[in-house]
């Protein structure tokens, strides 16, 4: 049985189900690596928000997917019309559609605040905490949306500034629908 979507999820639709497919990533003094995704958005019952889980394995030489490299999982929560009048009425510019609260196995947590145009997200950390000795994370920038000829393509690029750096590219990737023809 499907869930009931709440309808302030309705802009996130592009997003339901479980993506996968391969990226690169690398940052500062790391190596560049291949690695494979899987990305899932759940719907909960009736709920305004989104269960998200992304693991990204490092891809062997051969293609197929080797050691497990990070995993992340949080909650998208879509803000009603009312509450993205009400938190971006002071800056027309920076109108805030959904909140997000995304925590890493590296021992950070990340809160972002994005915006929803068509089948594009944008979000920018508001917020990072990290336990002791997790990584020294400062902010984060992402980007999601679908392309390709049928827009079956999600695309993301995720920006960090980390271990004394300033915002830059850290991961990408493209990912198909699972279990899509």
């Amino acid at each position: 049985m499907d869930a009931e979507v709440h309808p302030d999820l309705e802009k996130l639709s592009f997003l339901f189900g479980r993506w996968e497919g391969v990226g690169v990533a690398g940052y500062a003094d790391e190596e560049e690596l291949q690695f494979g995704q899987e990305v899932e958005f759940t719907v909960r019952d009736g709920m305004p928000y989104l269960d998200y889980r992304s693991r990204a394995w490092r891809m062997k030489a051969d293609g197929t997917l080797g050691e497990l490299i990070t995993e992340e999982s949080g909650y998208w929560r879509a803000l009603s019309e009312e509450d993205t009048a009400q938190y971006a009425k002071d800056d027309d510019k920076n109108i805030i559609h959904l909140e997000v609260l995304i925590a890493h196995n590296e021992g950070f947590i990340e809160s972002y605040l994005g915006n929803v145009f068509a089948n594009r997200v944008e979000m920018a950390t508001n917020a990072v905490m990290h336990t002791i000795t997790g990584l020294e994370v400062k902010a984060s920038h992402r980007l999601y949306g679908l392309f390709g000829d049928n827009r079956d393509t999600l695309g993301y690029a995720w920006d960090l500034a980390a271990r004394g750096h300033d915002l830059r590219s850290y991961m990408s990737a493209q990912l198909k629908k699972a279990g899509a023809k």
